[in-house]
């Protein structure tokens, strides 16, 4: 059913429209454009010097380890600019407040904005391991490259994009200026959490609190990954989903009360 009988469109429909307005936010800002050229620029420009330089690694396990150990960064950077004013612009500008006034759930609205950064972040993901897989093809060929462990660091990565999300959605709930969000959701993420990390790292203790950290699960999966001397203590695969799966549905149900407390003070 689409709608109820008050003429209110029902909560499926409010998630599509919600879903579909945020994915043309991405591509009219040109936001999501910018992101797929950083990520092409990085991922190509990596493997080019690869080539170039004849570093393959010891085995394809090897060097997509050490090509997928730096998709945290990008996961932070992806998800910082697609989350990180997706619900402050309700409060920042006009067409937000006469968002607000319609007959629209927040929780779902909060959900199909969620899912459209993740549709958009997943596609970025993708065009990530592409490009990391085809140079393991390059070095290793096709049946040199472990395909198993490919799909388990692919799904680690998209998990990890979704705890990423759901901080940065709890801090474009939290403000109502969205360039104070993104700003403050950059700043955490880039700088607050790498500091605590390298802190706790410094002190011999496991950073547990930091998805930073539990993002070394994606390239874990790779056995054969060279790790460099003095790096530190690395999460396990289950650590690593543990801390991931908390980040994502914890910061995303603050996300959704403080979005909700917010409407109902006006």
């Amino acid at each position: 059913m689409a709608a109820d009988p008050a003429g209110v469109p029902s909560d499926t429909v409010q998630f599509g429209m919600a879903f579909r307005h945020q994915v043309r936010f991405y591509l009219r800002t040109m936001r999501f454009l910018a992101l797929l050229v950083i990520v092409l620029l990085a991922t190509v420009g990596f493997v080019a010097a690869t080539i170039y330089y004849h570093v393959g690694g010891v085995d394809a396990g090897g060097y997509l380890g050490g090509f997928l150990g730096l998709f945290t960064i990008f996961g932070l950077i992806i998800g910082a600019f697609l989350g990180g004013d997706a619900i402050a612009m309700d409060f920042g500008s006009p067409t937000g407040y006469y968002t607000l006034v319609l007959p629209v759930r927040r929780a779902t609205l909060l959900l199909g904005r969620y899912a459209a950064a993740f549709a958009a972040s997943f596609v970025l993901i993708l065009v990530y391991f592409v490009v990391a897989v085809s140079g393991a093809v390059y070095f290793h060929g096709v049946l040199g490259t472990p395909w198993v462990e490919v799909g388990e660091s692919l799904g680690l990565a998209s998990l990890y994009a979704l705890g990423v999300l759901s901080v940065a959605f709890l801090f474009s709930s939290f403000f109502r200026s969205p360039a104070t969000s993104m700003i403050s959701t950059v700043l955490v993420l880039f700088f607050g959490l790498d500091i605590a990390t390298g802190i706790a790292a410094f002190a011999g203790v496991d950073p547990w609190f930091s998805i930073l950290w539990a993002g070394d699960a994606i390239s874990e999966v790779f056995p054969s990954r060279v790790r460099l001397a003095g790096g530190g203590a690395v999460p396990t695969v289950p650590e690593g989903i543990a801390i991931m799966l908390v980040y994502a549905v914890l910061f995303l149900i603050v996300s959704a009360v403080l979005y909700q407390y917010k409407e109902s003070k006006g």
